[in-house]
Order: structure tokens, then C-alpha cells, then sequence
């Protein structure tokens, strides 16, 4: 069976209203739909019960499901050696379960906070910290239905598929999982096929964008050195079930996203049957 393809909406987050891109995606032909959570596309302040029951309402319309919230990690940082910096974090993302609860959103991505590529903080230390806020955030998680998963982001505290599930793995909880991003291990010489194998039974999303591995990027498909093709074979063989999401920036992104589809096409993703939108 053809694998499906969900949309990150990191391309629309200077130009469209979140309500308005998922009418946009909905009649690219998409579905799953991951909201990058980025002012002025979606925030979680000055977006009261109104506007959550209109998006909720607006997805089911759309038929929409494995719908997502990723809050990006230039505002937040669990990994901080600041106290109240974690704690601030840990505000953040409470509200951010909130908001995905409420629009019915059923997993919200965590970077596991930000380290200096000059002088980053032990694994001790980082791993504490880390522990410290996701261990406060998992019973909100749980109590509102909304799974967590945490990221391989370079530079971040658990940046490959190795230090990821040592971290995840000290948790017993259903309710957290991995987001692997295939073009953010490339980019750190990881083989992302071998971290989806590694990580199987952890995974809830994974990202797809393409990357070389001298510039940390996020480009259509066939721009960049990902290997796609050891990626679907990858995901085949461990029967993966998640979301598979494409997570492109681009200054057109309806065309970033479909050319990004297209050239997915042969490795067995659904087909890509939808023009650019006007």
C-alpha cells in the first residue's frame, strides 16, 4: 500500500493564517497536517476558545488526522543551565499541549533543547535538564490525550538516533515518542536509514526534507544528498504507521511541497495528482 504524505507548515508561516492553510493543503489532496507553531500563523496567545473551536472545527471538515503542533526552538530551550529559562520553557509547551487538545492536535513536537556547538554542557548535565522539564510536561501530556515527540535536531541536546533513545527509552510512558528528521541526521553524517531502523518502535513522526551535508538545510526533495531511497525501504521494513511529513522551506511552498512529492512518487508514496494552487 502506497505510503501517505503529511505537510509541516513551516513554508506558510510569514504568509498564511494556519485556518487558511489547511483549506490550502486540503485542496493539494493533504491530509495530515503538522502545524509549525509561529506567530502570525498560529500562536497560542491572543488565540482564545473561538478561534481553537473554529480550527478544530475547520480540520474535521477537512478530514484531517495524525495532525501535529511543532513549537520551533528559537524561543524555548529545556536544555538551558538557567532555571528560569527551563521553567519558561516548560510554560511553553504546557500551552502548547493546550492548544493541540484543543484543536484536536494529537502530538506535539519537542526539540529537546539548544547547546553551544562551541562548549555544550556534559551529557549529564544536559540529560538532567532535559529530564527535568519533560518530566513535568508527560502527566499534562497524558491528562489532555497528547503524545510527545521528542526531536533529532542538530545542535539540540540528543542530536542522533543513539543519544535519542537512551533518553526517550528512560520513560515508560505510551505518551512519548521520537520525531526522527531524516535531513537533520544526514546533515550530522548519520545514515537516517539506519536511525529509523534503530528507532522503530519510538517513532510517531518523520520529518523529510533534503540537506547537503556542508549547509544544515531544509530544500525540496532532490535538491540535496539524502538518500530517499534507503529512507522508504527503511520505513517499509520496520512497518512504520506514523506520520510521514514533508517539512520543506521554500518562497513557494505549494511548489516546493509538490515537487517534493513527486520525486517521493517512485519510492512508493502515494501519487502526487494536484496542481498549484492559485
Amino acid at each position: 500500500m502506497a505510503r501517505d504524505i503529511g505537510i509541516n507548515t513551516y513554508g506558510y508561516i510569514w504568509s498564511t493564517p494556519a485556518a487558511a492553510c489547511v483549506r490550502r493543503l486540503g485542496r493539494l489532496g493533504y491530509r495530515q497536517i503538522e502545524f509549525l507553531l509561529q506567530p502570525p500563523h498560529l500562536s497560542f496567545d491572543d488565540f482564545g476558545p473561538a478561534a481553537r473551536r473554529e480550527l478544530r472545527a475547520i480540520l474535521q471538515d477537512a478530514g484531517a488526522y495524525k495532525t501535529a503542533i511543532n513549537l520551533p526552538s528559537l524561543d524555548h530551550n529545556l536544555a538551558s543551565p538557567f532555571a528560569r529559562v527551563r521553567a519558561a520553557s516548560v510554560k511553553m509547551f504546557e500551552d502548547t499541549i493546550d492548544l493541540a487538545a484543543d484543536i484536536g492536535a494529537g502530538t506535539v513536537v519537542v526539540v529537546p533543547g539548544r547547546m553551544s556547538p562551541l562548549f555544550p554542557p556534559s551529557v549529564a548535565d544536559r540529560t538532567g535538564w532535559v529530564g527535568d522539564g519533560i518530566g513535568k510536561l508527560l502527566p499534562h501530556a497524558e491528562d489532555r490525550g497528547v503524545g510527545l515527540a521528542i526531536e533529532n535536531v542538530p545542535f539540540a541536546a540528543f542530536p542522533d538516533a543513539a543519544a535519542l533513545e537512551r533518553f526517550v527509552r528512560g520513560y515508560t510512558s505510551p505518551a512519548i515518542g521520537v520525531c526522527y528528521d531524516a535531513a537533520n541526521a544526514h546533515f550530522i553524517g548519520e545514515d537516517p536509514a539506519a536511525g529509523i531502523r534503530q528507532l522503530a518502535d519510538l517513532l510517531r513522526i518523520v520529518h523529510l526534507s533534503d540537506t547537503g551535508q556542508d549547509k544544515w538545510r531544509h530544500d525540496p526533495i532532490g535538491t540535496g544528498t539524502v538518500p530517499f531511497a534507503e529512507v522508504a525501504k527503511a520505513l517499509d521494513a520496520v512497518g512504520f504507521e506514523g506520520a510521514t511529513t514533508l517539512e520543506i522551506i521554500g518562497q513557494d511552498p505549494d511548489a516546493a511541497i509538490l515537487s517534493s512529492h513527486r520525486a517521493l512518487e517512485p519510492l512508493g508514496f502515494v501519487p502526487c495528482t494536484a496542481g498549484v494552487v492559485p
